[in-house]
């Protein structure tokens, strides 16, 4: 039920802007950290209220490169965000893909342009007291150019290894923020295809999960008591609630 209700927030409502005016939408205050308020289980439901989800931006990519301009869509405005905000939402949810700016060096260092303009845009929602909801989004799609978080992939090892240098940059990057900034761990991850899921490949989905909130946890700071998302096969909550191999990793901060 954590995971439903949580991921209903996320994706609860959808709007187009293209018929606001953005004219007369002022800048929002500088953000910054503040102190961690610890919320229990329905706490933070209420406090995220709707949500919605800044699709086809931060994980738009072309030919492996992720850009946020690569699908149309113009770059992300402070305006934009307030316009959200005022419509009356209270989280966003930032898809954001890696692909090619996580480089090949044995840390594999993600770009730190990158990561930077991920900020960015999670401190503008900050700015207007919103939640965020921030992820790993397209590296897991067997139809993306340069996809590598395969679950049906043949080097597990390489896989799980880059899968954790990334989260422990990210959660490195976000350690001082309050509990406004939650992390999914992945978005629609499963081999491609639409049957009943393949256990080996849930299994690896499951180490993923496992991976993702050690190294968020480990990396300290309000990381500790963050919120964390961590979907099942192909974010389908048919297939994470029944009983297809989803398994729900231990966590005794119980914000999962």
């Amino acid at each position: 039920m954590r995971i439903k209700k949580l991921l209903a927030v996320a994706l609860a409502a959808a709007m187009t802007l293209s018929t606001l005016s953005t004219t007369t939408l002022t800048q929002p205050k500088k953000a910054s950290a503040a102190t961690f308020t610890n919320l229990n289980q329905k706490q933070m439901v209420t406090a995220m209220g709707a949500g919605w989800n800044l699709g086809n931006q931060l994980e738009a990519a072309n030919n492996g490169t992720p850009s946020e301009t690569a699908w149309g869509n113009p770059t992300i405005s402070a305006n934009l965000i307030k316009a959200v905000k005022n419509a009356g939402f209270s989280t966003i949810r930032v898809p954001v893909s890696y692909l090619s700016k996580i480089g090949s060096d044995s840390n594999y260092t993600i770009d730190s342009a990158w990561l930077n303009r991920v900020k960015e845009v999670v401190d503008m929602c900050i700015a207007n007291d919103l939640y965020v909801i921030i992820n790993m989004h397209g590296d897991g799609y067997n139809s993306v150019q340069g996809g590598w978080l395969l679950c049906n992939g043949s080097d597990q090892t390489t896989i799980r290894n880059k899968y954790k240098a990334c989260w422990k940059q990210i959660a490195n990057k976000f350690k001082n923020y309050d509990q406004h900034v939650v992390f999914e761990s992945m978005n629609e991850e499963f081999d491609g295809t639409y049957n009943t899921p393949n256990r080996e490949y849930y299994d690896n989905i499951n180490a993923y999960n496992r991976i993702f909130v050690d190294t968020v946890r480990k990396a300290g700071g309000k990381n500790n008591s963050r919120y964390l998302l961590v979907p099942g096969w192909n974010t389908d909550i048919n297939y994470t609630a029944g009983d297809y191999g989803f398994k729900i990793p231990n966590d005794s901060t119980g914000r999962l």
